[in-house]
């Protein structure tokens, strides 16, 4: 696409700013854990706007909403958008409780309600939300290294590998200012190269109004519709409860943010701006997959249909756009890659294994490290950029969206059961997908009705939850916990 020269100018001075301005932030990074996990409590708006809008739009979201998009519509957007609307949900019902928590992570949120077993249900969580954050970053490792291999002509594996290399090593030398601050450039170069590819497109279809035509003598006008038919709201239904319900959770990422956030106006709009914005930019990788099917109809494969567009271009946008998916890989692969560092050192490190002060900041290295490389593993071993990118969202829905409800509106669960249910929301999930080959939305249904069935059988052999704990995280107490409990 490139030549070899212009190749090398780029990426060396793509991975020369983001080192730059992650390397501005290593020395005030490392002062203590907090500084480095949730940089003091002291993001503002700005910063808080740009690290979720471009950790949550991702490039194997980009390049699966158009490649489903042209295959089948832009009613395909509903995929995506039902989690992000859930989201919605999740923010004013939850976000302002979270903050006054004073929680670092999921399992803090636990462990205030289930002091008992705690090291128990920490490492549950944990595994469950690092499962999760893996199969993101490895869709986005396999994302990048496609568009690297093809698009730049280098060998798919040494594109892989360095590209893991690269984001475990920037993400742990800098903490979440040098991902603050490398998402701030990620989504300016995101929304400027996909905009271009956009105009691109449509300038090269003919205009809106020869896509119309188009699709019009193909009798293929419902592909413009997002909403398609009536009979497709039971869908939609279903997918607001698989994978939507696990939205309600949010993931770690989010709890990350909403502390780091310097105060609560700052953690509510920060997070429900961007996540309004988002959800208005999804409409662009469907829009770009709709209005390529006039250019490549009879291409099949889209994603190379898709690259051997952008080479047509001239070089210089050829560059742009290519780098706007990448940023957006990263930007997402830097947060996921952080949230699971902080979800080792705290879950794990700390209250499992009783480290503290500086050793926890190597600790959530350490997390970085393992997670890259399980995703660079999940990378080799499942090629579906989409699948794999939605995968985490089925298990964690499955083991935890139930628990979670649970603990904020049940007053009678304990901790037995909260085992109980997550310990068999688990099995029923591997036997509903591997044996008895359901699809993942009716899997995780299927695992998040026995994980509430399970966890009030199994609970009835448990004692009756401490009074004061229940009132620490119960939904309708007018009393909350707000310990301070971030180790410096």
């Amino acid at each position: 696409m490139v030549t070899i020269g212009l190749y090398y100018f780029w990426i060396a001075a793509y991975v020369f700013a983001v080192i730059f301005i992650s390397g501005i932030f290593v020395r005030k990074s490392i002062r203590s854990y907090e500084e480095y996990t949730v940089a003091s409590r002291s993001l503002g708006f700005f910063f808080t706007f740009f690290t979720y809008f471009s950790t949550w739009v991702s490039g194997a979201v980009l390049i699966g909403l158009a490649t489903m998009a042209f295959e089948w519509g832009i009613y395909q957007y509903w995929f995506i958008a039902v989690t992000y609307i859930m989201g919605a949900i999740s923010g004013p019902v939850f976000l302002t409780r979270i903050r006054k928590l004073n929680v670092y992570t999921i399992g803090d949120f636990f462990a205030l309600r289930f002091p008992g077993n705690e090291k128990m249900i920490r490492v549950l969580v944990a595994v469950s939300m690092i499962s999760r954050n893996i199969t993101i970053v490895g869709a986005q490792f396999t994302t990048m290294a496609f568009f690297i291999s093809i698009g730049f002509g280098i060998n798919f594996n040494r594109a892989l590998y360095l590209i893991v290399i690269f984001i475990i090593l920037y993400t742990s030398l800098s903490g979440i200012w040098g991902v603050v601050g490398t998402d701030v450039m990620q989504g300016m170069i995101q929304i400027a190269g996909l905009s271009l590819l956009l105009f691109s497109i449509i300038s090269s279809a003919g205009g809106l109004s020869e896509i119309i035509s188009f699709y019009h003598n193909i009798d293929g006008l419902s592909y413009l519709n997002i909403f398609e038919k009536t009979n497709k709201t039971t869908e939609i239904f279903i997918l607001l409860l698989a994978p939507g319900m696990f939205f309600i959770i949010e993931d770690q990422t989010t709890w990350q943010r909403i502390i780091s956030s310097k105060n609560d106006k700052v953690a509510f709009w920060g997070y429900l701006a961007p996540l309004g914005a988002a959800l208005v930019w999804l409409l662009v990788p469907c829009f770009i997959g709709v209005f390529s099917k006039p250019i490549f109809a009879s291409f099949t494969a889209y994603p190379i249909a898709l690259l051997n567009f952008i080479a047509s271009l001239p070089q210089w946008m050829s560059i742009a756009i290519l780098f706007a998916i990448l940023s957006a890989c990263v930007s997402t692969c830097d947060s996921y890659l952080l949230a699971s560092g902080m979800i080792f050192s705290r879950d794990v490190a700390d209250k499992v294994l009783g480290l503290d002060g500086r050793r926890l900041i190597w600790a959530t290295r350490l997390g970085i490290a393992v997670c890259g490389g399980l995703s660079f593993y999940a990378a080799t071993r499942v090629y579906d950029i989409f699948e794999l990118y939605m995968l985490g969202a089925y298990i964690g829905g499955s083991l935890l969206t139930v628990p979670y409800l649970l603990t904020w509106f049940s007053r009678r669960m304990n901790s037995i059961g909260i085992i109980g249910g997550i310990l068999c929301s688990a099995v029923s999930l591997i036997l509903c997908v591997y044996y008895f080959h359901f699809s993942y939305p009716a899997s995780m249904i299927v695992s998040m009705c026995i994980n509430l069935l399970a966890a009030y059988l199994i609970g009835l052999a448990g004692r009756t939850p401490d009074k004061i704990s229940v009132e620490n995280t119960y939904y309708f107490s007018s009393k909350f916990a707000n310990t301070s409990n971030i180790p410096k």
